[in-house]
């Protein structure tokens, strides 16, 4: 069940469609009718297809949300679904896990020291997941939580200027448009790299950027429907398994860094998560 037919969406489904071994019905919201929520396998893209299959939920389905975030994704289960209810109700995330981010930070500079980043009220689940994987990757970890009341730029200034590099995590209650422009700007000045989750921001002048498109979480989707149909369990939830790596050599010239290249990038990271 898509969300709907935008773009967005039309990538994953043309994805899917690709490397199913097997037949798919395709519904959109409007289209979905009460007997669909019985159906032994039901893959949900987006968030409100996810959401409307959640509050149908039967415990014959197999149900796979898909192309939403982690933190949304988590919020909706518990909304939505009793308690000890969850084991035939999985998801692929649109989000990167941070422990492959803070990796990509260690290889942009590998001499670092201090990472720096904020939290606000949508990704104060992520602190001990930050933590850990500063831990793992040798870095301090500077950080700074915002609430909607604080001033941004005056929390974040000192965190950045005594920062060797500055990690953004998704959470649009800390880092809107302005505030992702204004930290860009601030990183150039002091030199301090930023590392983005998405191509736009590496676009705007972040050094690099870990993210998935659309089309490789619909392979990740078509190969958990194929393994289901297959006879197979159900995996866990999961980040992406697929993932592309962009470089600004612009911005990385101008921060003085060591050339990147984010074909080498994307290589490392996947060899050392195959490595385990």
């Amino acid at each position: 069940m898509l969300s709907d037919f935008s773009p967005s969406y039309n990538q994953v489904l043309s994805a899917i469609r690709e490397h199913s071994v097997h037949p798919i019905r395709v519904l959109t919201l409007d289209q979905f009718k009460t007997d669909d929520s019985r159906a032994p396998v039901i893959l949900a893209v987006g968030t409100r297809a996810c959401e409307r299959m959640l509050e149908r939920y039967h415990p014959d389905s197999s149900l796979i949300c898909s192309f939403l975030p982690s933190a949304t994704f988590d919020q909706l289960k518990r909304k939505l679904l009793p308690k000890g209810s969850y084991a035939a109700v999985s998801a692929i995330y649109i989000d990167q896990p941070l422990a492959r981010q803070i990796r990509l930070a260690r290889l942009v500079k590998p001499a670092a020291a201090i990472l720096g980043t904020a939290l606000g009220s949508n990704s104060l689940n992520m602190r001990d997941g930050l933590e850990q994987g500063a831990q793992a990757e040798a870095f301090e970890l500077s950080l700074v939580e915002l609430t909607r009341q604080d001033n941004p730029v005056e929390r974040l200034t000192p965190v950045v200027e005594g920062s060797d590099l500055f990690l953004v995590v998704p959470d649009s209650s800390v880092f809107n448009r302005a505030i992702s422009k204004w930290l860009l700007y601030l990183s150039l000045r002091h030199k301090v790299p930023v590392i983005g989750f998405s191509a736009s921001y590496t676009e705007a002048g972040a050094a690099a950027s870990v993210h998935s498109s659309a089309a490789q979480i619909g392979r990740q989707s078509a190969e958990w429907l194929n393994l289901l149909q297959n006879g197979g369990s159900l995996p866990s939830a999961s980040f992406p398994r697929y993932f592309d790596v962009s470089v600004n050599p612009v911005a990385v010239r101008t921060l003085g860094i060591e050339p990147l290249s984010a074909e080498w990038l994307q290589e490392k990271l996947a060899r050392i998560e195959a490595d385990g």
